[in-house]
């Protein structure tokens, strides 16, 4: 909880969140566990419910607990540390300056989108239209061995394939553990 509140310092954990936290650390620490440490997280689950978060959380968490492990096609020793990016802020790069803006990104050793689902789904360079989010998992699947990913979405695993299409939902099984995170919205009420 330390840890949780100086990512959110209003963070409260739900009861029924427990089980799926508890899941998510023994994830981070590579404990055994329902989750395989090999695979990223696409957490999802509904409005509000302290998703981004969450994956802040264990960002945080990981970079305290975890040694400097090897990663990447050079199996660099590096510490844990998941870049994480919206999912709309990837599409802007991509319209501004094409696959130049995005291939930083898409290179990370970890990888965190953030509120996948919520972008435009083609976005245009100069004409040229593109479903980057989804051309970006198909490169991420393709680094899988080597990079992890991690996912924030409103989109629960059966809604893929009617966003992104069949062939990212077939690799998405490869590449991610999906934990559904429930409950309200943290959010505060508007007035």
């Amino acid at each position: 909880m330390k840890i949780a509140r100086e990512v959110c310092p209003a963070y409260e954990l739900d009861e029924e969140q427990k089980p799926i936290i508890a899941d998510l650390f023994n994830w981070s620490m590579r404990l055994p566990g329902k989750l395989n440490p090999a695979k990223g997280l696409w957490i999802w689950g509904s409005i509000g419910s302290g998703k981004s978060t969450l994956l802040r959380i264990i960002n945080k968490f990981c970079y305290q607990v975890r040694p400097m492990e090897p990663i990447g096609h050079r199996n660099e020793l590096l510490p844990f540390w998941i870049h994480i990016h919206r999912a709309i802020d990837i599409c802007d790069a991509y319209a501004k300056d094409g696959i130049a803006g995005i291939e930083p990104i898409w290179k990370t050793n970890r990888l965190g989108i953030d509120d996948i689902g919520t972008e435009n789904r083609i976005t245009a360079h100069y004409g040229t239209p593109a479903n980057v989010i989804a051309d970006l998992l198909l490169r991420r699947y393709d680094m899988r061995d080597h990079y992890q990913t991690h996912v924030t979405s409103n989109l629960s695993p059966d809604q893929i394939p009617g966003v992104y299409g069949e062939r990212i939902f077939d690799r998405c099984g490869e590449m991610f553990n999906f934990i559904h995170l429930d409950g309200y919205t943290h959010r505060p009420e508007i007035q």
